[in-house]
């Protein structure tokens, strides 16, 4: 088994990329039986790979491409010089089109680029209404100016070379250009070439290929080109190279799966921010406000019940509207036959937490969505013939989910460590954004409870469409679904619902082999 864990037959078959080592194997995502790769192929789309001198294949703008050749990465003769044949404050660039790219799939664009008069490359391919570019220094190879790529990357070669890539998912189904930009400084599209006729780049070795990342270069003249290449079996636990392609039926171990990665953030709904509270512990006599039946000793904060209305009150830093907190503190030292009877403000609107309530000794723990903000606690207790003295001690409040993580629709909130909806609004959505990849192939696993049935049900999906299948759910229980994204956000949908329901525990990876008894 290759120490990767995970590998298949060809490049970026179902999103996956294939790993440079021996004996990848992988699952079909539709029958699910696992399958051994033993070669892997790749294909280089753009033409006269190495020839910028080919008119039909390349298209020049302010520039000549002359039939002098200079010395190229491999030490032969074969790359090209971008020269300029205008002067003056131009875009000098080369660029060949009709390079088709389907939309939601992945691509890498590279070349090898060499600095003359112009110290910088800008890599470029367009594919009709959305530019994935990036800006190269051939000095010291670090880029800038990237937009609406995945990733870049570049390789430092001899003799001042760089080979420079970009990798971007395709937006749109079109016939896109290649392009190759000289500049005079990142970001600078149009520099001022004082001469024509003068060198500004070195050009060599250009490739387009579905892949999440460059490959080994394949040379190319009138069309695409595809090479296959066989993956050498040098296993001692795995034997894939006999006749039928079966594994030993007790290996020994050698190495571990490879466990994807949950790109779901905050699935379980457990993130808290930063205490917003300080000295909830009553080590001193300070940071609080308080009325003259409250005072302050032993770490606690003591309720003499001699005034009604008297606060212990803190100032807090903002927290806007819309956002839910964690509150907990602790009840103690309640009088005899008596309780804690006392009510929380969160802001000066006022906005309360509870309204006047009963509490005896214990721990007690509050999310409050806040409604107009949050900028204080105000506890206010009261006397009753069953409200009386008592102590409070360990006051927490924490920003639930503080980073925003889920989009939370009408209804919906997070408390306890789950997403709850509450019965009552229908048709409203949890919603993660920037999870998933367009086109790619996934593994979603989720554990709903509440009381589910046929019209109070959850539903699970990326676009408008319902493209997620299963895409309802009628009971509680824990589910995985397997889908191909739409979209790049991952929701949940309330419909018509009739109870409260949570969901929990919330894992999305991108679906690769799983440890499986072979």
């Amino acid at each position: 088994m290759p120490r990767q864990g995970l590998g298949h037959s060809s490049v970026d078959i179902y999103n996956m990329v294939t790993p440079g080592t021996d004996d990848p194997v992988w699952r079909n995502k539709t029958s699910g039986q696992l399958m051994m790769g033993y070669q892997q192929t790749r294909s280089n789309f753009v033409l006269f790979s190495q020839d910028a001198t080919d008119t039909e294949a390349w298209s020049k703008t302010n520039t000549a491409i002359d039939s002098t050749l200079y010395e190229a990465p491999d030490n032969s003769t074969t790359a090209n010089a971008i020269k300029s044949n205008s002067t003056g404050e131009k875009a000098y660039n080369i660029t060949q089109t009709s390079l088709s790219v389907t939309a939601g799939k992945t691509y890498t664009l590279s070349v090898h680029l060499k600095k003359e008069n112009l110290g910088f490359g800008q890599v470029k391919f367009a594919d009709g209404s959305v530019d994935y570019t990036s800006h190269f220094n051939l000095t010291t190879g670090a880029v800038t100016n990237a937009a609406n790529l995945i990733s870049t990357s570049v390789d430092e070669m001899d003799d001042n070379w760089f080979r420079c890539s970009i990798t971007f998912q395709a937006q749109n189904t079109s016939n896109g250009n290649a392009i190759c930009i000289a500049q005079s400084a990142a970001g600078d599209s149009t520099p001022n070439v004082a001469v024509s006729g003068i060198v500004l780049l070195y050009v060599w070795g250009w490739q387009l290929e579905e892949n999440s990342e460059m490959s080994a270069y394949i040379v190319t003249t009138n069309s695409a080109r595809t090479t296959t290449e066989t993956l050498n079996d040098t296993s001692e636990t795995w034997d894939f190279d006999s006749a039928d392609l079966m594994p030993e039926a007790d290996p020994d171990d050698d190495g571990v799966w490879e466990i994807p990665d949950n790109i779901v953030l905050n699935g379980d709904y457990e993130e808290l921010g930063s205490e917003l509270v300080t000295n909830g512990t009553f080590d001193a006599d300070s940071n609080w406000t308080l009325q003259s039946s409250w005072s302050i000793s032993g770490g606690k904060a003591s309720y003499d019940a001699v005034v009604s209305g008297h606060y212990l009150k803190q100032t807090l830093s903002s927290i806007s509207a819309g956002k839910t907190v964690k509150i907990q503190f602790d009840i103690s030292d309640v009088a005899a036959g008596k309780t804690a009877f006392l009510k929380l403000e969160v802001s000066g609107t006022p906005e309360t937490v509870f309204t006047y309530t009963h509490f005896s000794a214990g721990t007690y723990t509050f999310y409050h969505k806040l409604t107009s903000g949050l900028d204080r606690l105000n506890f206010v207790p009261a006397t009753s013939s069953t409200g009386g003295a008592f102590s409070i001690d360990n006051i927490s409040v924490k920003q639930v989910d503080p980073n925003t993580r889920w989009t939370l629709g009408t209804g919906w909130s997070i408390e306890d460590g789950k997403a709850i909806h509450e019965g009552g609004s229908s048709n409203t959505y949890l919603n993660q954004q920037n999870v998933t990849t367009i086109g790619g192939v996934y593994e979603a696993v989720f554990t709903l409870s509440g009381s589910l049935n046929a019209t109070n049900y959850i539903q699970v999906y990326g676009a408008s469409s319902y493209t997620i299948s299963p895409n309802k759910y009628t009971s509680a229980g824990t589910y995985t679904l397997y889908f191909t994204a739409d979209a790049t956000n991952f929701r949940f949908r309330a419909v018509s619902p009739d109870n409260d329901v949570s969901i929990d525990n919330v894992t999305v990876t991108e679906y690769a082999i799983q440890p499986l008894d072979v």
